[in-house]
């Protein structure tokens, strides 16, 4: 007998989302740190650390979007746009706005498929970016692509900001209107286990 959020929320996907937790955590504080930095602050040991969680980050996306196509519990096709989302999305916008009612959506809203699909490719963009003013010299032509290096700095700040705005959202709607699957996420249970045969 499993409870439903078990089966929507396998062990694998709930670690996967605490790895991504903690990363992104550091990699924002230690971000802040690299772009104002203090007198005597150990720069190297905060560079080491951001690119440390950089690589983590990405190797647990690996490992997700793996697990996302060939792992036990399959969920790739929980993430695609269909005909029901196209339908859903102005409604989904008009009840975060408190102007309208909740739409009946799949496991994710059309809003969240936006969100969890945005993620990953600004996780790329980020890195490349990140490699970039980790190696300005030797990454000199990738630089010209955003227009210089300080382009290429202002965008990687402009998208950690991006980032904080999207999981702030994220958990702002996971307090006010999913708060039994943070408790299982976290905690591996909700306040009361249901069954389902």
């Amino acid at each position: 007998m499993s409870s439903q959020l078990d089966l929507d929320h396998p062990l694998f996907q709930r670690v996967s989302h605490w790895v991504n937790l903690i990363n992104f955590l550091v990699l924002t504080i230690t971000g802040f740190l690299i772009h104002s930095p203090y007198p005597g602050m150990p720069m190297n040991l905060v560079r080491n650390l951001h690119f440390i969680f950089m690589y983590l980050l990405i190797i647990n996306g690996v490992l997700r979007f793996y697990y996302s196509f060939f792992g036990k519990h399959k969920d790739y096709g929980d993430f695609f746009f269909n005909k029901q989302d196209v339908k859903t999305t102005w409604p989904q916008i008009k009840y975060y706005l408190f102007i309208g009612k909740h739409p009946k959506t799949g496991k994710y809203n059309p809003l969240q498929k936006l969100a969890y699909i945005a993620l990953p490719i600004m996780t790329i963009v980020q890195a490349v970016t990140g490699f970039i003013l980790y190696r300005p010299e030797q990454l000199s032509g990738a630089a010209s692509y955003f227009g210089s290096l300080a382009a290429v700095r202002g965008f990687h700040y402009l998208l950690m900001w991006l980032f904080i705005a999207v999981i702030a959202v994220h958990v702002y709607l996971v307090f006010t209107t999913a708060y039994e699957q943070f408790l299982f996420m976290f905690f591996g249970k909700g306040r009361k286990e249901k069954s389902v045969s």
